[in-house]
């Protein structure tokens, strides 16, 4: 083989090396132009916070007061208005009872009407109690029958009534007595009162007499309870009506409602007498 010809050999066979090298070098810079998209998908990625897992307690859905339940919280709502601004019977379509008298027919023994309905009643047996001691004696009458309207069996309406009427009786006994030419009556009348007063007080309890602290509603509850304990068993066991000897209207009547409360088989009637005896006195039925 002459030399010409191996040179040929050598040459063509360098040009096909080279042609090779620039494919594969083509093929280089289409892969790293290729490359550059890979790490921005990547920190698009990373940017995202990662969704929070949803716990069972969040996909349950919230408890809602049903459309009777919202119905009657509302008349609760709007009977409270009314008591706070004095509409206790009137406007007729719009006044506190008409509103808790509703709350108890959807839901009877509601807690929140059943206390608006009693201080309706102490609303007005107190403005009977307040025009009484100003002589209107009429229109304290009038109240009284707005408190029975409101709640007939309320034992705070007879109660008052009775306190009404024995204010009535001392102040005509009081002028029949000035007509009568006696100035010292009146001295005499509170003297005997008080002399009344003070042998039953320090007289010894009797047979159903019970005599609490002066200082009773400064105890604790539970010391509360503990004094009157042995007239609500007695009360329990013999079904007695009772007879409150109470000065303070308030007092006496929180007496009553710790006995009523703890006596489950029937109600306990009561009578509420303003003298500082503080005593109870259990009645013979």
């Amino acid at each position: 083989m002459s030399i010409k010809t191996i040179s040929l050999l050598f040459a063509v066979i360098f040009l096909a090396g080279c042609q090779a090298n620039v494919k594969k070098s083509d093929s280089s810079q289409t892969m790293a132009d290729a490359k550059p998209s890979a790490p921005t998908l990547a920190s698009s990625q990373s940017t995202t916070p990662p969704r929070a897992p949803v716990t069972q307690a969040e996909a349950l859905p919230k408890k809602t007061m049903t459309a009777y339940e919202s119905l009657t919280d509302k008349l609760v709502k709007q009977g409270q208005q009314a008591l706070a601004e004095k509409r206790l019977l009137t406007p007729v379509e719009d006044n506190a009872n008409l509103y808790f008298q509703a709350v108890l027919g959807r839901d009877p023994g509601n807690y929140s009407a059943t206390v608006g309905i009693a201080e309706i009643v102490d609303t007005y047996t107190q403005w009977a109690w307040n025009t009484a001691q100003q002589g209107n004696y009429k229109m304290a009458t009038r109240y009284l029958a707005s408190a029975r309207s409101a709640n007939p069996e309320d034992a705070t309406i007879t109660q008052m009534e009775q306190r009404i009427a024995r204010l009535k009786a001392q102040r005509v006994a009081a002028v029949a007595r000035q007509k009568a030419a006696q100035p010292s009556a009146e001295s005499s009348q509170k003297e005997s009162g008080h002399a009344v007063e003070t042998a039953v007080t320090t007289a010894p309890a009797k047979a159903g007499q019970y005599f609490l602290p002066k200082t009773l509603f400064s105890l604790s509850d539970d010391e509360i309870v503990e004094k009157m304990q042995p007239i609500i068993d007695k009360v329990k066991k013999d079904k007695n009506d009772i007879a409150i000897y109470w000065p303070n209207d308030k007092e006496a009547r929180l007496i009553y409602q710790i006995i009523n409360s703890r006596v489950v088989d029937f109600r306990v009637r009561a009578m509420i007498y303003h003298r500082s005896d503080y005593m109870v006195e259990l009645q013979q039925n």
